[in-house]
C-alpha cells in the first residue's frame, strides 16, 4: 500500500508485509504521530483478548499513535471511521456501536482497539474491505465493504480516507474537546431500529452519551450508566 500522509499529525509511516500485531509494533517504537500498516497480522488483537481475523491482502490493519490515554479515544476513532466508511457505502446503513465498533446492517465492518504504554496510546483499527468469506464463528457477525456494495476496493483509497478522518477528528478533539464527538455519536450511534441487549442479556435502548464517553441506557424504564462492557445487537 502506498499512501501520502503529509497533512495532519502523522509524521512517520511504517509499512509492513506480515506482522504479529500493528499495535505491538507501534507501542514498541515509543513514538507518537506514527502510522503502522500491515498486509496481514498473525496475532491481530481485538477487545477482551479476542483475536482479530487478519488474512493477507484482503482488509486494512493499521495503528496510529496518539497522546496519553483517554477512555474516549475509541469513540473519537469511531466517529472518524464512521465518516470514512460512509464514503464507500451509504451513510444511512452505517452506525457507530459503542464503545469501539462500526456496523453495517448490524454486522461489524470495523473494530477499534486502544492500548496504552506510558504516555502514548496505540489506536488499532481493522476495517473489513474485500473479505467475502468468513470462518464459521464470524460469518453471522462480520461483513465487509465488498459484501455490502458488491464490488472490490483499492485498499490504499480506503486507508487514505480512514487516516484523513482520524487525523481530523483527533485534532478536533484536542482543540475543542469531546462535544463535537458526542454530537456526531448521537447522530449515528443510537442504533435505533435494532434490538439491543446488555452484557447481562437485558433488553435496552440507548438514551445518551455523557461527556466522559459513558453510555446512558434505558433498561425496563430505569436509566443506567455504562462505563464498561458493550451493547449487543440481536438479529
Amino acid at each position: 500500500m502506498n499512501a501520502d500522509f503529509n497533512s495532519g499529525f502523522i509524521s512517520e509511516y511504517i509499512e509492513l508485509d506480515e506482522v504479529d500485531s500493528t499495535n505491538r509494533v507501534a507501542l514498541d517504537t515509543g513514538k507518537a504521530g506514527l502510522l503502522v500498516t500491515a498486509r496481514s497480522q498473525t496475532l491481530g488483537r481485538g477487545t477482551k483478548g479476542r483475536t482479530w481475523f487478519s488474512p493477507y491482502g484482503k482488509n486494512l490493519y493499521l495503528t496510529i499513535t496518539v497522546g496519553k490515554p483517554d477512555q474516549r479515544f475509541p469513540l473519537v476513532a469511531g466517529v472518524a471511521l464512521h465518516e470514512a466508511i460512509s464514503l464507500f457505502v451509504p451513510r444511512s446503513d452505517v452506525s457507530i456501536k459503542w464503545p469501539n465498533d462500526i456496523v453495517v446492517f448490524g454486522q461489524k465492518v470495523c473494530g477499534i482497539l486502544c492500548e496504552a504504554k506510558g504516555s502514548m496510546t496505540a489506536v488499532g483499527i481493522g476495517i473489513n474491505v474485500n473479505q467475502t468469506s468468513w470462518p464459521d464463528d464470524l460469518k453471522d457477525s462480520a461483513v465487509s465493504l465488498a459484501q455490502v456494495s458488491a464490488r472490490q476496493y483499492e485498499l490504499n483509497a480506503v486507508l487514505k480516507q480512514a487516516v484523513s478522518s482520524i487525523q481530523h477528528w483527533f485534532t478536533l478533539f484536542y482543540n475543542e474537546g469531546f462535544a463535537p464527538v458526542r454530537q456526531r455519536f448521537l447522530q449515528f450511534g443510537l442504533l435505533n431500529g435494532y434490538k439491543l441487549l446488555t452484557d447481562e442479556g437485558l433488553a435496552c435502548t440507548i438514551v445518551d452519551l455523557n461527556m466522559e464517553g459513558y453510555l446512558l441506557i434505558n433498561v425496563s424504564g430505569r436509566l443506567k450508566t455504562l462505563s464498561g462492557g458493550t451493547i449487543h445487537i440481536v438479529e
